[in-house]
């Protein structure tokens, strides 16, 4: 069955998408921010406790820029989206949406046609088909979008006919996705989008999605625990950990900030001695007579150059590892990754 339509994926945020990666949304004038959000702190009360869940966010989204949202499950995810979505209200702060006051009724009611949302556990009626369902969702917006188009764009084609509680989980989040785009939005919120696809169908989706960013400029807002994904795709990531953002920037910039050792690892003969106090160094079993090191340096080249003198053509497979969007994560919020969102 087809899975998405296709269109060119980028090879990479930090590379050459379409020319040079997207500006720091904050270095935009305001008329390029399709987000903009200032000092919003909200608290909860739980029985005799206060919860801070914000503690004063300051974040802006830029026209065409797609941003990562990564925390822990607890962090203040969750509420700083409702927040930036419009549907829950801070208790200090501002937020701008597509230039509308999101504590406006007015102002909001003007832009929510020109807003999409996917949540990662939407509540599709059971017993609507996909097509009917779409075909709501158009006459809601009174969307020039054809079903057939959007059925065939999320390539849904062959299950569009059967009802939404017959469709595993990866066929209803495509068409939560498809009920996101059918407005055309300029501005998307997407809540653990990939969680329930195959690599192939994620792909396709991210293929979709720079395409309506091609078409309309659209701003997507992503929430996800797909680390490698978000480092891959995402002109920018935030951090967020106990209602304050720890991060933000290009991921390969954060991880450049953050980072300046690299993992080597490389087999040796089992025989061969290595001091692995003064290198910092791990070895462990490979089988076949050999064993494998791993270590961490600052200067990988300089430490190749060394071990090549030393053990000439007993070393072998080689790597050197960069570090990865996950390991900051971790090492920043001290806390692994869950399978579920916040």
């Amino acid at each position: 069955m087809p899975v998405f339509s296709k269109h060119r994926l980028p090879r990479d945020a930090g590379d050459s998408r379409r020319g040079a990666a997207l500006d720091p949304a904050q270095s935009r004038p305001l008329t390029d921010l399709r987000v903009a959000a200032t000092g919003v702190r909200k608290t909860y009360k739980s029985g005799d406790r206060e919860i801070r869940a914000l503690k004063g966010i300051d974040l802006h989204v830029a026209k065409g820029e797609f941003l990562g949202v990564l925390g822990p499950n607890g962090a203040g995810k969750t509420t700083l989206i409702e927040c930036l979505e419009g549907i829950r209200s801070p208790d200090d702060g501002d937020v701008r949406i597509l230039g509308a006051d999101a504590a406006d009724a007015r102002e909001m009611k003007a832009v929510r046609g020109r807003m999409g949302i996917a949540l990662q556990h939407s509540t599709l009626p059971p017993r609507l088909t996909a097509r009917e369902l779409l075909g709501l969702q158009a006459r809601l917006y009174a969307s020039d979008v054809r079903v057939d188009r959007m059925i065939d764009l999320v390539g849904i084609g062959d299950k569009a006919d059967q009802r939404i509680e017959h469709l595993s989980g990866g066929q209803q989040q495509r068409v939560a996705v498809a009920m996101a785009l059918m407005g055309d939005p300029e501005l998307l919120f997407l809540d653990e989008p990939t969680s329930q696809l195959d690599p192939h169908a994620r792909l396709a989706l991210w293929e979709v999605l720079y395409a309506q960013r091609d078409r309309r400029e659209a701003s997507v807002i992503i929430t996800t625990h797909q680390m490698e994904e978000a480092q891959r795709i995402c002109d920018r990531v935030v951090i967020v950990d106990q209602g304050r953002i720890i991060a933000e920037g290009r991921p390969k910039d954060l991880l450049r900030q953050h980072f300046t050792a690299r993992r080597m690892t490389f087999l040796l003969p089992m025989a061969a001695t290595l001091d692995l106090r003064a290198l910092n160094a791990r070895s462990a079993p490979a089988g076949n007579g050999l064993k494998r090191i791993t270590l961490r340096t600052e200067r990988p080249s300089a430490t190749l150059v060394e071990l090549g003198q030393t053990f000439g053509d007993q070393l072998s497979d080689l790597s050197v590892e960069e570090p990865t969007l996950e390991e900051l994560f971790v090492k920043l919020t001290g806390t692994p990754l869950e399978g579920e969102a916040a």
